[in-house]
């Protein structure tokens, strides 16, 4: 596979120490927190550099204190789509309002931007903030050419059955760096909770978050499914605790979960769904051991704080690409690209209680590992194939992968 246009992932070596640095990622919140591990890879190639983010504006406190980056920036969607439909009719009204924006800001350009999202909308916010783009863009902002990584990327979005390729990893090779090969953690400060969620992961027991949404309605599961996996998690695990996230839209999911319950499981949940800001559900997650879901922010954000996760991956959703970044973490996988008919809710209590179990007909069990590639879900024996396969893939696309092993 050979890129189409002017430019390939480069070396860090080989390009030129750039003093400041912002880096795009304008996708939702499992998106930012599987772009952390590209972070922390740029920080360790360019230490000297002063490092920038730029993020849709409600999750700018995500990274708001995270070591090495040195200032997160809002991009307020509505605004820019507001002066991309005046470029229409008056581009050069558009244009000074684009440039009073960034002043507004205080924003000077960026020597360098790296852009981590195929759109539009970003490759347009790359060339505005900086002067050079690496990643998508890197050809110019009506350029579709695409760099090795884009090209993979694209590649593996059309058929996702080989890919082996995390996308946290993948995007590490966009920016042309090598994954460190470990998993970020996120830091946060103090934040003060609601009253009566003040107890949560305090009493005796094993404490499990629950994400009873997904940003993607075809990944969202009905509050009867996730009822009845509460009721089997609590009946279960006797001495067990629960507690359900999610965003206001999932208000009323996490009421009916509840309501669903017996009456003696009720006094072990606790409901947190559309009560917290994005730093309270860091708190709360960082006080469970497990996160449970399907592939959404809030399961990304519990590993992010030192949770285990275990995800419950159907229709587009693929472990190979979006697991939960890390070790140790754990993914069902539905055969099929259908909304499952059943759902292994047994064998993850089990999976919860430190016994193994059978997943149902359809499912497949998949463990997370670390090494010098990233991530790597595996099951059975096949992960000596898998671990080769990715190797392949990393020295075809990044030719100075070579030589940095050589050295």
């Amino acid at each position: 596979m050979r890129s189409k246009g002017p430019r390939s992932d480069m070396s860090p070596s080989a390009e030129v120490l750039h003093s400041r640095a912002l880096v795009v990622q304008l996708a939702r919140l499992g998106d930012l927190i599987q772009s952390v591990p590209a972070i922390d890879a740029l920080r360790q190639a360019y230490p000297t550099r002063e490092l920038d983010v730029l993020c849709a504006s409600p999750l700018v406190s995500v990274l708001g204190q995270y070591p090495g980056v040195r200032r997160v920036l809002g991009w307020d969607g509505g605004q820019w789509r507001g002066l991309a439909e005046q470029w229409t009719d008056e581009p050069g009204l558009a244009l000074r309002s684009v440039q009073a924006q960034l002043s507004t800001e205080g924003v000077a350009p960026y020597e360098v931007v790296y852009n981590l999202n195929q759109h539009s909308r970003s490759i347009i916010a790359a060339h505005l903030y900086g002067g050079r783009v690496v990643g998508a863009g890197a050809a110019g902002p009506l350029d579709p050419s695409l760099s090795l990584w884009g090209e993979y990327l694209r590649s593996v979005a059309k058929d996702r059955s080989g890919n082996r390729i995390h996308l946290a990893d993948a995007w590490c090779g966009l920016c042309g760096v090598k994954p460190l090969g470990r998993a970020p953690r996120l830091t946060r400060g103090a934040e003060r909770l609601p009253h009566d969620l003040e107890g949560v992961g305090k009493a005796r027991g094993l404490w499990c978050a629950l994400a009873v949404g997904a940003g993607d309605r075809e990944r969202c599961l009905s509050a009867g499914d996730w009822g009845n996996w509460a009721q089997a998690y609590l009946t279960h695990l006797p001495e067990a605790h629960l507690l359900l996230v999610g965003s206001g839209a999932e208000r009323e999911v996490g009421r009916a979960v509840v309501e669903g319950l017996s009456s003696l499981s009720q006094g072990r949940v606790w409901d947190a769904t559309g009560r917290t800001t994005l730093p309270q559900l860091m708190e709360l997650l960082s006080r469970c051991s497990w996160v449970v879901g399907a592939d959404t922010g809030p399961l990304h954000v519990g590993t992010a704080v030192g949770a285990r996760a275990l995800g419950f991956y159907f229709a587009r959703a693929r472990v190979h690409e979006t697991g939960p970044y890390g070790d140790g973490h754990w993914v069902f996988q539905h055969d099929t690209t259908e909304h499952p008919a059943s759902w292994p809710w047994d064998a993850s209590v089990e999976l919860l209680a430190g016994r193994s179990g059978a997943p149902e007909r359809g499912w497949t069990l998949w463990k997370s590992h670390m090494d010098e590639w990233g991530a790597l879900y595996t099951h059975d024996a096949e992960s000596e194939r898998a671990a080769g396969m990715r190797e392949s893939i990393w020295r075809s696309l990044c030719p100075w992968v070579e030589e940095k092993i050589a050295v």
